[in-house]
């Protein structure tokens, strides 16, 4: 046989090997059904009456879906304000949207969330928590040469003697996707705070939209996890991931995995363009 042509048929025969020892690979990924998923922020904007809120519901879907979220319709939900027995009903819009337009904001009161849904009943609890006025902001440069990357800092003061606990939420028209950073006072208390802001996409004339909520405790540690867990920090040393639970609980079935959070802050907004 010609030399070449051994060569040739040399080839043929490892392909044929390599293509009888390829299996396709099956992932088996568990299918723990659909969870209702809560998204139900009451933000109260200062300077405005806060009546008009919205919270959204919908179920999870599996891993291979197609569809994140299946929008849920058909729900009663409705909010009690604790101390005098006030009860705002949120109207259903049948696009997983539930509207009320006389909601009544009242700072460090307690609000219990109550939603009937499939036969179930769903509750959580949580109190309006305050924020102060933002001072100012401060641009500065991060880093040198390829890492260099632009950096707000925004200000405000932390009341005195007591516990306080804030989110930072920004947009920028460059990079419209949410980051957040949480805040405790616990070694700043009484003392202007800061939170920090960067982007390496960040260049001048973009234009950042800023938020800062008043949160409580409990939903700063939860949203302190869901910041790790989301990879932000890309740090080596990040913390093995745990189930992140809300405070959404199923009171006909407690061992529910509820998803999403009941939360109220009041909150305070601006924008700053890069210079």
């Amino acid at each position: 046989m010609n030399r070449t042509y051994k060569h040739i048929a040399l080839v043929l025969i490892l392909i044929g090997f390599l293509n009888s020892c390829t299996d396709p690979v099956k992932v088996s990924v568990p299918d723990g059904g659909s969870r209702l998923v809560v998204e139900a922020s009451i933000n109260w904007e200062k300077g405005t009456s806060g009546q008009t809120q919205t919270i959204k519901l919908s179920e999870s879907t599996t891993y291979f879906d197609s569809n994140l979220n299946v929008n849920v319709t058909g729900a009663s939900v409705i909010v009690t304000k604790e101390d005098d027995g006030s009860q705002f009903v949120f109207e259903d819009q049948n696009n997983g949207d539930y509207i009320v337009n006389d909601f009544v904001p009242e700072i460090d009161q307690s609000y219990s969330l109550e939603i009937q849904y499939n036969g179930q009943t769903y509750t959580a609890t949580e109190t309006l928590m305050p924020v102060t006025e933002i001072n100012g902001i401060e641009q500065t440069i991060e880093g040198g040469g390829e890492d260099e990357e632009i950096q707000l800092k925004v200000f405000f003061d932390d009341p005195a003697g007591v516990n306080n606990y804030y989110l930072g939420e920004f947009s920028s028209s460059v990079n419209p996707l949410l980051t957040l950073g949480a805040l405790s006072d616990q070694f700043t208390d009484g003392n202007e705070n800061f939170i920090e802001y960067d982007n390496e996409k960040l260049v001048a004339e973009a234009v950042v939209d800023i938020s800062i909520y008043g949160i409580s405790e409990r939903f700063y540690n939860y949203i302190n996890i869901l910041i790790e867990q989301s990879g932000v920090n890309n740090s080596p040393f990040q913390t093995t991931p745990v189930q992140l639970k809300g405070n959404c609980i199923n009171i006909n079935n407690p061992d529910e995995e509820v998803l999403g959070y009941f939360r109220l802050g009041q909150v305070v907004k601006t924008d700053y363009t890069i210079n």
